[in-house]
């Protein structure tokens, strides 16, 4: 098989070096021919003549919001920095598009039958220890998607990993390197810090007024104020309209009369196999050979010979055959097409399928246990049955209000009340909002840009309506409008000062630093000044890389430090946003690899393998993107 082959390959060394050649190779010969941008409104990028659409960045988008978690609110402020956040996402769906593009270049593939397991395998997916199709379909209904789209994402994941794993494993590591390595970072250091709150001079400061207004004066940008809206908006949704619709009984007992089927549970069937292997990659005559053996079987088994017995003795499906080919009970789409469907035609206990091929090869399945699905009562189901009927009625109605709702709000372009009445809604009120302080559905990029669009603010007109999903429709227009201005000195007067004194304490502590650092270097004393300030040294004794001493920005300087000098001290320092810290490094005691424990040496060759696999793959990326055609449509990133 393609992929087992890869797989078994990439334990050699040289294989890292033979996959980045064909790779390359690949985009030499024109496997990837160029396109121009076709000005596809749904696309962020072109990527050698393939789209990256603007659902795929705005799944990827929140995606990576919801990874990043609370730091995206902490370091994502700004509009550059959102723009950047953007571009970022954007650069990675294309990376990983090349990628992708690649290994269909190498026809690299993940068979049905290496899905099939993974999915069979999701714990989420299991019932009472075995795969559940039922709960895999109430799954993609959540997140809406289908078997296909499913199974093509997951072919998707699987192939990536696939090479990105190739590549890891390929890599080795020579045993000097790993010493060196490990000389680095089995480091041992000793000294001293003394860490300076800049609030040590900050008390003590006076700032005047002719002072506050000429730092107001020269910062002024720093004290704007984001523009802001207050929207009135309509909201037309599925869910809302269901939550208004009745359901009678006669609605309830014809729907369930019509689709009595549904509520049959499935019949369980359990069933026995025979298996003659056949590989994918099989030639022609051993295809021929395999048929030919398990027409033989199916010919004893014609003649009464008995079917557990020919497993054991002829099964190559090595876990079954030892229980006489027995498989327990199988779940519809467990299993690949041709198997289910020769499991469907067995409909008595005893029954034997005509020989049948998969990927694995071919099969004879005989149905040993056949459990019959029993039909749920109108009652056991009412509830499901009148979620069902008030949601198709909400989808009707929905699709008749979206289609009034356009057309108002474009007629009635100066109010929302009458667009509102005419498809029984209320006008609602959004909180003041900014471009960096939206929430809920106005964080939505299209409503953005329709609140701070000229259109709704200066025309004060109604927006079109805007599709938050295919079941939500929103119509805004303006209420307030807070431009963008820089706040008057009375209202930031505080923060003024507090920015001031922050300023000049920190030249203060910078100042007293060198001070400190001077007197060091001149073998003068610093007890005195160090102690008027009540501060204090932290003195560090051979520590290590993952040393609680320190906080880690503070950690991870002082072990940056530089000392080619066995006998001399280094000085150092850093800047934080809360103090000023100066390092004295006194001792460097380099790692011993022989000395270390098996454990630290596995995970240290582990640490320098990963290193070599990332640098690879980053240049195979490279690569791929100085030989691609590349176009970015960047308007259609924007929020």
């Amino acid at each position: 098989m393609v992929m087992d082959s890869i797989r078994e390959g990439v334990k050699k060394p040289w294989a890292k070096i033979l996959i980045f050649a064909i790779v390359i190779s690949f985009v030499g010969a024109g496997y990837f021919t160029s396109a121009l941008f076709l000005g596809d409104p749904n696309a962020v990028a072109i990527v050698n003549g393939e789209s990256v659409s603007r659902m795929e960045f705005q799944r990827a988008y929140s995606s990576t919001r919801q990874r990043y978690g609370e730091a995206y609110t902490q370091f994502i402020k700004t509009d550059e920095q959102e723009r950047n956040f953007r571009i970022n996402v954007l650069q990675n769906l294309i990376s990983r598009k090349l990628t992708l593009q690649s290994t269909q270049a190498m026809g690299m593939r993940a068979s049905d039958a290496s899905i099939r397991n993974v999915i069979i395998e999701i714990p989420s997916l299991q019932r009472d220890g075995a795969f559940s199709s039922e709960l895999l379909d109430q799954a993609l209904v959540n997140v809406g998607m289908s078997r296909a789209q499913f199974k093509q994402s997951l072919q998707t994941d699987q192939i990536l990993t696939q090479l990105t794993d190739g590549i890891s494993k390929s890599e080795f590591v020579l045993k000097n390197e790993l010493s060196n390595q490990y000389e680095f970072l089995g480091q041992k250091r000793s000294g001293r810090v003394l860490d300076i709150k800049y609030a040590t001079f900050a008390n003590d400061l006076d700032i005047s007024e002719d002072e506050i207004l000429e730092y107001y004066e020269t910062n002024k940008e720093a004290y704007r104020q984001e523009e802001k809206v207050t929207v009135d908006y309509i909201e037309l949704s599925v869910d809302a309209i269901q939550k208004t619709i009745e359901v009678n009984d006669s609605e309830l007992a014809a729907y369930y009369e019509e689709n009595m089927e549904r509520y049959k549970t499935e019949d369980s069937k359990s069933v026995s196999h025979i298996l003659v292997a056949s590989a994918e990659d099989a030639s022609a005559e051993d295809v021929k050979a395999s048929e030919a053996k398990i027409n033989e079987l199916k010919g004893k088994l014609d003649s009464g010979e008995d079917f557990a017995t020919l497993a054991k003795s002829h099964s190559d499906d090595e876990f079954s055959a030892e229980n006489g080919g027995d498989l327990g009970v199988v779940e519809k789409g467990a299993m690949q097409e041709s198997f289910d469907k020769a499991v469907e035609e067995l409909t008595k206990v005893g029954d034997i399928s005509l020989p049948i091929k998969t990927d694995f090869g071919f099969h004879i399945i005989k149905l040993t246990e056949l459990v019959e699905g029993e039909v749920q009562t109108i009652d056991d189901v009412k509830a499901q049955i009148t979620q069902t009927i008030q949601k198709q009625k909400a989808e009707e109605l929905f699709y008749q209000r979206s289609g009034i709702l356009e057309e108002k709000s474009f007629e009635i372009a100066d109010s929302l009340v009458e667009v509102a009445e005419s498809i029984d809604l209320q006008v609602k009120t959004s909180v003041e909002f900014s471009r960096s302080s939206a929430t809920g559905i106005f964080r939505n990029p299209d409503v953005l840009n329709a609140a701070f669009s000229d259109h709704v603010i200066d025309a004060q007109l109604n927006s079109a309506p805007i599709s938050i999903n295919d079941k939500q429709l929103l119509v805004i227009r303006i209420n307030k409008h807070q431009p963008s201005e820089i706040q008057s000195l009375d209202l930031v007067k505080d923060k003024v000062i507090a920015n001031r004194k922050l300023e000049q304490s920190k030249k203060l502590t910078i100042d007293f630093a060198n001070n400190i650092k001077a007197k060091l270097k001149s073998n003068e004393s610093v007890d005195d000044l160090i102690s008027q300030k009540i501060l204090k040294w932290t003195d560090l004794d051979l520590v290590e890389r993952n040393s609680t001493s320190l906080p880690y920005q503070q950690l991870q300087t002082f072990f940056k430090i530089i000392k080619s000098n066995e006998s001399k001290v280094v000085y150092d320092s850093m800047e934080s946003a809360q103090s000023y810290t100066l390092f004295i490094l006194n001792k460097v005691e380099n790692g011993k690899l022989n000395d270390a424990e098996d454990a630290v040496k596995t995970q240290s060759e582990q640490r320098l393998s990963r290193f070599y696999s990332d640098a690879t793959y980053a240049s195979m990326i490279e690569q791929l993107r100085n030989d691609a055609d590349i176009t970015e449509n960047l308007a259609n990133i924007e929020r």
